[in-house]
């Protein structure tokens, strides 16, 4: 619908009035507008990321460089005030550009609530929670102190509030990014780090909250007065909001989930979660309550619930085209011309060393006290420093309000990416060091670990395959986790289950009260598999398919010549026996220097012919395996003049052999590329010429050379 209005809207000089065309000229301009800033946020965060930065670095920089100030402003075809012209007021960009921002906050702290492990306040308990508490207390004394001593703000003033919020805020996402990025997520610093990252941002949105309900102190007014007479009752209607909505939350997330199951298709429960996301945002908002707070709340109150994994996995795609937009918009409010003057720059960069400074005080002593090496205090207080998408959203809030001045907003943005640039480096230097970071097993998670071992990574596969679906029909919900091995979580009630695949191994980590489920699974899936792959062996089809493949019937697919090089063909191979073959072509790619482990290469591709023979017709045979001995894949061949046995399905020996092997994980064209070389050898005159070649090159030349009609 949306495109179709905007094809309609987008020639204006078929308009029949004058509203009608500038209905339709701001429409183009909002779809170009919103096209640049999508490609702007990709580009930005890909480039920020190259050179060891946070994404949102290069999305809010690209926003600087694409805003009213900047570029936004030269006109250009069509657009005589520049696509992103400066809109009247005190508000540089449209109501419409803000709007999709503010629907991308909501989006983002409503992913964020959906990520959060409640059950992770509950196991750091009184430790953890000191931590979060101090640093946060000193950090907000940071942002009291600017806005009262520096601005001059009372301290009743609810710009000071924001300022205190911004000063306890962090970055779940940065924090995240630097700990999975060094695989210290799991250690007692990472913990601590992600637990009081967690609350501290719970933090900060309380006092967003306070800030939105209780006001700014009127002038001439005594603090007394405006606070009592004034603010208290917008307070507490606030305040009963907030408690209201979150207890109404959390009793009908529960019951809500249960509802949802109805529906087979899980994009239809994120669609209903989002817009209740938006409802209580939008009511929060109406009666003085931020709306992000809305939105997090809705997160936290179903990422309780059996499907709030499979929410956070499908929300995913949602969040990562909202979010970016954010960012760009966020920097498109700076004014760069003023962002490097010292009333501006000074201010930003000592409220943000400040912030710091507190941050990493507030976290180092109590740190200490609880287990942690002086080593490991630090790590924890550095990693609480990186600011982000809350802080970015606590300013651009106090911005809409209209309570900010210019100046005040491109202070807090200068103290935001100061904190990200100095800080995101700091904390992953801090985790460089090699000193431990604890004296005990504080932050240790209390799981266990039922495993199985297997001989080959194609049986992991299955395996894995099989507990999944077991899940699912024993009624739990399974959620892919986006890391870099292969993670599943399966989900009910109360019971967690994450399973971990490894090439040659399959660990199920839960709970102690639960390795009981664990091993029932993997007990009763283990028999379930040896029992079918027992029973292959009854099905003829593996010699009709083998017949099938001889044929060789098929549209060529790939470019053999980029598979089979020179120094991978052997004329002539000198073995009598098909091992011997296999083995001198194996031999071949390990002289290329293409194989990590020869030996383990060589066993599985004779474990692979000694499962069914790779003989075919007409003197053919296409040896052929995976293995985790190499990275890619890769093609040898050879001439056995006199014949080797290969059990070939005409009885007749093969003289033409191809050997294909490729890596266990290897995504690429394996099985394409056996296709393509049956359907090649089927011509008669092909394999003539490659009989009579005598060296590498002739035979290979063989191989390419067009098919006569």
């Amino acid at each position: 619908m949306g495109l179709v209005l905007a094809f309609a809207c987008s020639g204006p000089v078929f308009a029949s009035d004058l509203q009608d065309v500038l209905v339709s000229h701001e429409v183009t301009r909002l779809i170009l507008q919103l096209g640049i800033i999508i490609l702007a946020a990709k580009a930005g965060g890909y480039i920020s990321r190259k050179i060891g930065l946070p994404g949102l670095l290069g999305e809010v920089g690209l926003g600087v460089l694409l805003s009213p100030y900047a570029l936004g402003s030269i006109p250009s075809y069509g657009f005589s005030d520049g696509l992103f012209p400066l809109a009247a007021g005190s508000f540089p960009i449209s109501i419409q550009l803000y709007g999709f921002a503010a629907v991308g906050a909501v989006i983002h702290v409503l992913a964020v609530g959906l990520e959060t492990d409640i059950g992770l306040f509950a196991r750091v308990r009184q430790r953890g929670f000191t931590v979060a508490l101090s640093s946060s207390i000193l950090s907000l004394a940071a942002g009291i102190i600017v806005g009262t001593m520096f601005f001059g703000y009372h301290i009743f003033d609810r710009r000071v509030f924001f300022l205190a919020a911004l000063s306890v805020s962090t970055s779940l996402g940065v924090q995240a990014r630097i700990l999975h990025s060094q695989n210290k997520m799991d250690t007692p610093e990472g913990g601590a780090i992600f637990s009081a990252s967690l609350l501290q941002d719970g933090f900060a949105i309380i006092f967003l909250a306070i800030a939105m309900a209780v006001g700014t102190v009127e002038l001439g007014q005594s603090p007394v007065t405006s606070i009592w007479d004034a603010a208290l009752p917008v307070t507490l209607i606030a305040l009963a909001m907030l408690i209201g909505g979150t207890l109404l939350t959390f009793w009908a997330a529960p019951r809500l989930s249960r509802l949802f199951l109805k529906w087979t298709n899980a994009n239809i429960f994120v669609v209903l979660v989002v817009g209740l996301a938006m409802l209580l945002s939008g009511i929060f908002e109406t009666f003085g309550v931020a709306a992000i707070i809305g939105a997090y709340i809705i997160g936290l109150a179903f990422s309780r619930t059996d499907i709030g994994d499979i929410l956070s996995e499908k929300s995913q795609p949602i969040s990562e085209f909202f979010v970016p937009v954010l960012y760009v918009i966020m920097g498109m409010l700076v004014d760069y011309r003023v962002m490097f003057s010292p009333a501006i720059l000074l201010p930003g960069i000592a409220f943000a060393l400040l912030s710091a400074f507190a941050k990493i005080l507030g976290s180092f002593f109590p740190a200490l006290g609880y287990g942690f090496t002086p080593w490991g205090a630090l790590r924890v207080g550095v990693g609480t420093v990186p600011r982000g998408e809350v802080a970015l959203i606590i300013a651009a809030v106090g911005l809409a309000l209209g309570d900010f001045s210019a100046d005040l907003f491109k202070v807090m943005i200068v103290m935001i990416v100061f904190s990200v640039a100095i800080g995101s480096p700091a904390f992953a230097l801090v985790l460089k060091h090699k000193k431990p970071g604890t004296r005990g097993e504080w932050g240790r998670i209390d799981t266990e670990t039922t495993l199985i071992e297997l001989p080959n990574a194609e049986l992991s596969n299955l395996v894995t395959d099989a507990l999944v679906h077991v899940a699912e029909d024993d009624g739990f919900f399974v959620h892919r986790l986006e890391l870099s091995g292969t993670v599943y979580r399966f989900r009910k009630d109360e019971i967690y289950l994450t399973l971990w695949q490894y090439p040659k191994r399959i660990e199920i980590t839960c709970a102690p009260e639960d390795v009981g489920i664990a091993k029932t699974f993997l007990y009763e899936v283990i028999v379930h598999v040896r029992d079918r792959v027992s029973r292959i062996t009854e099905v003829n089809v593996p010699m009709e398919l083998r017949r099938d493949l001889a044929a060789g019937v098929c549209r060529n697919t790939l470019n053999l010549g980029q598979y089979l090089l020179a120094d991978r063909v052997v004329v002539p191979l000198t073995s009598k026996t098909s091992e011997g073959i296999i083995t001198e072509l194996v031999d071949a790619l390990d002289k290329s220097g293409l194989l990590l482990d020869r030996d383990t290469v060589l066993k599985d591709v004779l474990n692979r012919e000694k499962s069914v023979s790779t003989g075919l017709d007409h003197g053919v045979a296409i040896p052929h395996g995976r293995s985790a001995g190499l990275r890619g894949i890769y093609l040898a061949a050879g001439i056995a003049a006199e014949g080797v046995d290969f059990q070939a399905m005409d009885g007749q020996p093969c003289r033409i052999i191809f050997l294909i092997v490729s890596e266990t994980e290897q995504k690429g064209p394996h099985l394409q590329l056996l296709a393509t070389l049956a359907n090649t050898l089927r011509n008669e005159a092909r394999r003539e010429a490659l009989l009579a070649s005598r060296t590498p090159r002739e035979f290979i030349a063989a191989l390419l050379q067009p098919e006569k009609e």
